[in-house]
């Protein structure tokens, strides 16, 4: 049983709770459980009414809602696919066309933008993507996202080639000689840009939570009837020649049509089978997709069936290193401050015409101490009835506590402080070496997780689009990124040679 990504009301049922009465009985506690179970073709849980009742219930309905695409990325009067129980209840989206000008999009980005309950604020719910794009524009966001997204293609892969096994022989379109196919298939990724292409998508995948590459295949329509078509790695789907680009697809323009919402037991559950990308559906094997966050089930079809963006999780984080560097300017820009010891009975009278005499008026004889005391060698007093003191505020640990705010800062996505802000450890023989082994230990566990599985699928689509076939030999790996410097690496290579000299003359010998 598949369900539609729109089969669903268009607002939750965030209503008060009923009056107990005699004649109604009460609703029994906690049943916002058994709403969470799927009936028919999607969760019902916007639309139970029993949600509606203690404030707690009601705020996670509020969290679950469902994304909703701008206007033009699902075709108008589009009439998702029913089920049988689904046909005694039809239901229609009501997305209206596609935008004709750009007051359509900025009006349903600022719905989107609008200020948001606390817990959205705290990073449980989806802020949606005209924030995440806002959040996108500060350093403090965007240069962890870049960080990670640069480390991660920086060496790039080695392409490998494991012996052949006996008995297994090449197809006839695919070169013996080892060299050239490596050669060729160099060549293939170099043309397709697939290097560009996964750090983009790596970087949207931490700036929205997801991340999107679009197969394109040459004669094939950008249409519903073209693009949803199942496109299997398999020389009889991907003929040689046809794969013309690559492309990223940002996630703002897309969003599910349909998934499996009947068996958690099953491959495929809450995982879309097609997405809709400005009014073309797409079938999940033309669109590769990259989550390095996750979510729930629960909270799937509110993040659009993506992630948890770095940004939002970041959040917090930046916006109390924020204030602490605002507190921190205020303090140091106003460090020192001016007393003026004054008769203060005899100018409490204020001047006319909203004008403060400095004569006869406080605040026209503090203003008037500022005006000349600011910037100036000499402060001027009455020596009869004014005296002078300057109060300075200490400035000792102002430092400290913003470094501890830089440093929760980059606590989250696990990033040095040389690496993220440029600032090297202090005190005697202080060295970032061992943070940096460790930050390079977690993108190789990055690019294991999440860039291998769709780089093992761009590399067979290169085969295909090559020879018409698959050279099982064929390989890669990750260069790692921890490099010696020029004098530790001669020194390597020279102690390797030694040894490599050694071993091959205990050989002679024996």
């Amino acid at each position: 049983m598949f369900g539609s990504f729109f089969s669903r009301p268009s607002s939750p049922n965030t209503s008060s709770p009923t009056p107990h009465t005699t004649s109604a009985p009460s609703p029994p506690k906690n049943n916002w459980l058994t709403s969470l179970r799927r009936t028919g073709t999607r969760a019902s849980l916007h639309s139970s009414p029993s949600l509606a009742e203690p404030a707690t219930t009601s705020s996670l309905a509020a969290r679950l809602i469902p994304y909703r695409p701008p206007r033009g990325v699902v075709p108008q009067h589009y009439t998702p696919p029913h089920t049988s129980n689904a046909a005694h209840n039809p239901s229609q989206i009501a997305t209206d066309a596609a935008p004709n000008t750009m007051v359509d999009m900025t009006n349903w980005a600022i719905t989107q933008a609008t200020p948001q309950p606390s817990w959205v604020a705290d990073g449980i719910g989806f802020l949606g993507y005209p924030t995440l794009a806002q959040m996108a524009q500060r350093a403090e966001f965007r240069k962890p996202c870049d960080v990670i997204a640069r480390e991660a293609t920086r060496e790039w892969i080695t392409l490998t080639s494991a012996p052949q096994e006996a008995g297994t022989a090449l197809s006839p379109s695919i070169p013996e000689d080892k060299t050239t196919r490596l050669h060729a298939l160099k060549a293939e990724i170099k043309r397709l840009n697939i290097r560009d292409i996964i750090h983009q998508q790596v970087l949207d995948s931490l700036l929205y939570g997801i991340g999107h590459i679009w197969l394109d295949i040459k004669d094939t329509p950008k249409t519903i009837f073209g693009q949803n078509i199942p496109l299997p790695l398999t020389p009889n789907a991907v003929k040689k020649g046809s794969l013309s680009s690559l492309k990223i697809i940002e996630p703002v323009w897309t969003t599910p049509n349909s998934y499996n919402a009947d068996s958690p037991l099953r491959d495929d559950y809450y995982r879309p089978q097609n997405w809709w990308v400005q009014g073309c559906l797409i079938h999940k094997d033309r669109l590769l997709s990259m989550i390095p966050y996750g979510v729930s089930d629960l909270f799937k079809p509110a993040f659009n069936f993506g992630g948890m963006s770095l940004t939002q999780q970041l959040r917090p984080y930046v916006h109390n290193f924020l204030r602490t560097r605002n507190s921190v300017s205020n303090i140091t820009a106003n460090f020192s401050k001016l007393v003026l010891k004054t008769d203060m009975a005899g100018l409490m009278a204020t001047g006319e015409n909203d004008i403060a005499d400095p004569a006869t008026s406080i605040t026209g004889r503090a203003s008037f101490m500022q005006q000349i005391s600011e910037g100036q060698d000499v402060i001027i007093a009455d020596h009869q009835s004014e005296d002078i003191s300057i109060i300075a505020t200490p400035l000792t640990g102002l430092a400290d506590l913003q470094a501890h705010a830089m440093e929760a800062m980059a606590s989250i996505p696990g990033i040095p402080l040389v690496k993220l802000f440029g600032i090297t450890p202090n005190g005697l023989n202080a060295s970032s070496e061992g943070e940096i082994r460790v930050f390079y230990d977690e993108i190789a566990a990055f690019q294991e997780a999440h860039m291998r599985p769709i780089l093992t699928k761009l590399l067979t689509l290169a085969q295909l689009n090559l020879w018409g076939a698959t050279d099982p030999t064929l390989d890669f790996q990750f260069n790692p990124l921890w490099q010696l410097d020029t004098k530790t690496a001669a020194h390597a290579a020279a102690n390797f040679a030694k040894a490599q000299a050694h071993s091959n003359a205990t050989q002679k010998t024996t």
